[in-house]
């Protein structure tokens, strides 16, 4: 079982400061409404510091698909991909940028009452849960330009019976708050259409990550998500992160699902070549829990410069392996689908 506390029911205590920590569990919503004194963001600051995201992620041993919304207040971005794992062939790969509206909606709900969309002509990507549901539903349609690739797909993450979310509020220096609610070994189900090839989703793993943030003008990270089965054809979930939430002790947003259990772990320690993100990575986290290797088949990137934005994002895809310890045992990871990334943007 986890030994972290369970999630409060509001972002916010009574006198409007953030109920900082790291929790089991997710917020019902997110809203910084109730942030007072000085949590409180002015209109200014909300406007450039404000930014909210979607990344929804689902594999089998054969293909791995993803996509991620984000809203920025200001304008909005969208990208998708889908990766042949049996072949190490790019079925399709596609970003788009635009205005904030109406291309773009993120809801303040990342469980229950989740509706996250981006529409755009030649991209239609939507998630959504409804009250009630037991399932996050998820939609990809691409159609690339002449010489490109088209991806649909259709598929659903199950969230009962699943171990918890992991929830995280935490400060930012240079900001104000960060909430993100983290997701993975879940079930998954449907259907991906690419590259002239059809993938029956059904038996999948895959996860999400939900982030709200009053964040600072300078942001960097690097993440290692991962989401598949063990030989003995058990689901697991890793996230792990470096350079993010990680300003108190008590926030940290490093976890394993493994069956129906999270499992926080310590700090993650990246080493990789900046200059080439498609050589291999590695990554431990400073309690010994998780030893992993990464090894790249693709990269999706995205390097802006639009002299007040300025963003360097790299994206690979590929196959993690290493080993995990948990409560004297030590497991065996082989191949387990999934993405690294290294972050920096002035937004």
């Amino acid at each position: 079982m986890s030994t972290l506390p369970s999630c409060p029911s509001t972002l916010t205590d009574a006198g409007g400061a953030p109920r900082y920590g790291t929790w089991e569990g997710g917020l019902e919503v997110v809203r910084f409404d109730d942030l007072k004194g000085a949590y409180a963001p002015g209109r200014l600051e909300r406007l450039t510091t404000h930014k909210k995201w979607l990344y929804a992620f689902v594999a089998t041993k054969e293909v791995a698909t993803f996509f991620a919304v984000v809203d920025v207040n200001y304008s909005s971005n969208a990208f998708a991909m889908a990766v042949d794992l049996g072949t190490n062939r790019v079925l399709a790969d596609a970003t788009f940028i635009g205005p904030p509206r109406p291309l773009v909606k993120v809801s303040d709900h990342p469980g229950p009452g989740l509706d996250v969309a981006f529409r755009h002509p030649l991209a239609q990507l939507t998630a959504k849960r409804p009250f009630g549901d037991e399932r996050f539903h998820v939609s990809t349609r691409v159609g690339l330009p002449v010489g490109g690739r088209s991806l649909e797909a259709d598929w659903s993450l199950l969230a009962a019976g699943a171990a918890p979310a992991l929830t995280v509020i935490a400060p930012v220096d240079g900001g104000i708050v960060n909430v993100t609610q983290k997701w993975a070994g879940l079930l998954g189900f449907g259907r991906l259409r690419a590259g002239g090839k059809s993938f029956n989703l059904d038996g999948a793993v895959g996860g999400l990550d939900s982030t709200f943030g009053l964040l600072a003008r300078h942001t960097a990270w690097r993440w290692a998500f991962a989401c598949g089965r063990l030989d003995d054809g058990t689901p697991i979930g890793i996230n792990l992160v470096e350079g993010f939430n990680e300003s108190r002790d008590d926030v940290n947003e490093n976890a394993v699902w493994l069956g129906r259990e999270l499992i926080p772990v310590g700090r993650a320690r990246f080493t990789w070549n900046k200059g080439d993100v498609l050589e291999r990575w590695s990554v431990h986290t400073t309690d010994g829990a998780l030893e992993l290797e990464f090894k790249p088949i693709a990269v999706h990137q995205e390097h802006r410069d639009l002299k007040l934005v300025v963003s360097r994002f790299s994206q690979p895809v590929g196959r993690w392996s290493g080993v995990l310890r948990h409560a004297g045992r030590e497991y065996t990871l082989t191949d387990l689908p999934g993405v690294a990334e290294d972050q920096d943007v002035r937004w």
